[in-house]
């Protein structure tokens, strides 16, 4: 069975950047994740870089943008809170199709749901589609969690199944991501990550046949070489 890719891309290098995009459209991959600064796991990308990724992808549908306005931890104050908001706002109004991010209580503990609904708000008024990023998984309660957000109306949530800051890959996390997958049935798409590459992809895709559920894969350094985009990688994904 084949299932939707996603691809994230650092916006620092502009010229790289349109090279990367058109690359991976090429090679048949359904969503970009735009993000900045990916040596700090991924900010907030400039309004430029946003405006280039929607014209070189036309009417595609599949145009999400990072919404993380520092590096660190996943606890906003209300100052950074509005940030976001105006940076979601922009987003939008560049061209974007979604919006990816999470937001945590202090402790780093619990999705922060007052705040994570004034989010939900602002993008069901500008029909944006949202992703939950990996904050989720410094989460102990996953399970709890992924009710949370379906609550909550959001579209996707990106996950390894394993704990946030630890050098595992999604293929570690299986067990966990079968767990959220047949709690999220229909309700909610499952975003695979972490060290996904074609043969991962393969091995925990057909675990998940037997599922009637959503679930794409997100892929970022195993599709690099030297910051350039291998077309050949993204291809082999996209047919897997």
């Amino acid at each position: 069975m084949s299932y939707p890719i996603e691809i994230c891309l650092d916006c620092d290098d502009k010229e790289q950047l349109a090279s990367n995009i058109k690359k991976v459209l090429q090679a048949g991959a359904q969503r970009i994740e735009l993000c900045s600064s990916m040596s700090e796991e991924g900010l907030t990308p400039d309004n430029a870089s946003i405006v280039l990724a929607r014209k070189l992808m036309k009417d595609s549908n599949g145009l999400l943008v990072m919404i993380r306005p520092r590096s660190g931890d996943f606890a906003y104050d209300e100052s950074e809170v509005s940030l976001m908001l105006e940076q979601i706002r922009k987003a939008a109004l560049a061209g974007a199709d979604g919006v990816v991010l999470g937001i945590l209580n202090k402790e780093q503990s619990a999705i922060e749901i007052r705040a994570m609904e004034r989010v939900m708000m602002l993008c069901r008024t500008l029909a944006l589609q949202v992703t939950f990023h990996r904050a989720f998984d410094a989460l102990s309660d996953s399970e709890t969690a992924l009710q949370q957000l379906i609550a909550l109306g959001v579209n996707r949530v990106l996950t390894s199944g394993t704990c946030w800051g630890r050098l595992s890959t999604a293929l570690h996390g299986q067990e966990t991501l079968l767990a959220l997958a047949r709690l999220a049935k229909l309700d909610i798409e499952i975003v695979i990550a972490g060290g996904i590459n074609p043969q991962d992809a393969r091995t925990i895709g057909s675990s998940m046949e037997d599922f009637n559920n959503k679930i794409s894969f997100h892929a970022y350094s195993s599709v690099l070489h030297k910051g350039a985009i291998d077309s050949g990688t993204v291809k082999a994904l996209v047919s897997d």
